[in-house]
């Protein structure tokens, strides 16, 4: 049986792993290696404290990065996730990005979500960054309280509301400096609340950020 790319479905060659080089190069990859002052950067401050903030790509929804997500969140491929992280991370792990980062928190989704889906992508994503960097993933110290509504069509206010009070961080949560993990970064609503959560019960924690992608107008 052939393996094939799974976002054009042509079969892959014997190096090629999930994305064929073809759809590989037209993915929208941001290579400005500036952790501490881009455009995910701005998006979260004045929101949280955030140490430093890379996404991959930008992320459009007429283009190939919109395709690759809809593959990740909602067609039952978790490997990929887990192959994009690792990818991803390698090439960082050269830049410096994860230097004094203790431990990774995937952005959790709420369990009946999570029923549905059979997976949290994010944390897939974060499964990746751990291979490649050996840094513990913890799953369990943050938990979402709230089925909120998907934001694909909502305002940044209205993302702000929709995200209040929607995360619980648990007991336990002592590392010095943690990587939030999720899979694109929009308003930065669901990024800063749930590091709300996290400094209301460790204040002197550091919060760096990665997302799979960043979405641009």
């Amino acid at each position: 049986m052939h393996r094939r790319c799974l976002i054009c479905r042509s079969p892959l060659g014997s190096q090629e792993q999930k994305i064929c080089g073809a759809c590989l190069v037209q993915l929208p990859f941001i290579r400005r290696y500036d952790f501490y002052d881009n455009l995910s950067c701005r998006l979260l401050w004045g929101r949280m404290r955030v140490e430093r903030a890379f996404s991959c790509m930008a992320y459009r929804h007429d283009d190939f990065s919109h395709q690759l997500l809809i593959k990740l969140k909602y067609d039952h491929h978790p490997e990929l996730g887990r192959w994009l992280g690792c990818m991803m991370a390698r090439d960082l792990l050269l830049q410096g990005f994860f230097n004094e980062i203790d431990a990774i928190v995937p952005i959790p989704l709420h369990w009946l979500r999570k029923l549905r889906r059979g997976y949290n992508q994010s944390r897939e994503l974060a499964l990746g960054i751990s291979k490649a960097t050996g840094l513990p993933v913890l799953s369990g110290v943050v938990r979402r309280v709230r089925n909120n509504p998907s934001q694909t069509t909502q305002t940044a206010s209205q993302r702000m509301e929709n995200v209040e009070n929607v995360f619980q961080a648990r007991s336990g949560l002592t590392y010095r400096h943690i990587l939030l993990v999720d899979d694109v970064l929009t308003t930065g609503a669901t990024m800063s609340a749930c590091a709300q959560a996290i400094c209301e019960l460790n204040p002197d924690v550091r919060i760096s950020v990665f997302t799979l992608a960043r979405a641009i107008d």
